[in-house]
């Protein structure tokens, strides 16, 4: 995840487009494998803490041009999903602080 935020953001582009295309590869549900599985409860957190980091930090919408990607998120927030969800501002601030405010420690490792 830290090369996903770190950086211009082109890593994260290629992910997200990456993870577009097995949700365009089922016809019988908008999750990884059609209809929901394990597979979407692995990969929930990873979008979960990306999306709003990426969209306040990095001005990048990870839904933009990723029709499926934007009906998977709508419908993972689901009640079971969203009593486990973080303040998605909490989430933000908490990777401005570990990516953004101490860039200085990357450059110098």
């Amino acid at each position: 995840m830290r090369s996903s935020l770190e950086g211009d953001g082109n890593k994260a582009c290629a992910a997200f487009d990456y993870f577009e295309t097995p949700l365009s590869e089922f016809n019988d549900g908008p999750f990884l494998l059609g209809q929901f599985s394990l597979a979407d409860i692995a990969y929930a957190p990873f979008i979960e803490r990306c999306q709003p980091f990426l969209l306040e930090v990095k001005k990048y919408d990870i839904t933009a041009g990723r029709p499926q990607l934007a009906t998977w998120i709508e419908e993972m927030k689901n009640e079971a999903f969203n009593q486990t969800r973080r303040d998605p501002k909490e989430l933000a601030q908490t990777y401005k602080k570990q990516f953004v405010v101490f860039p200085i420690y990357y450059i110098m490792k």
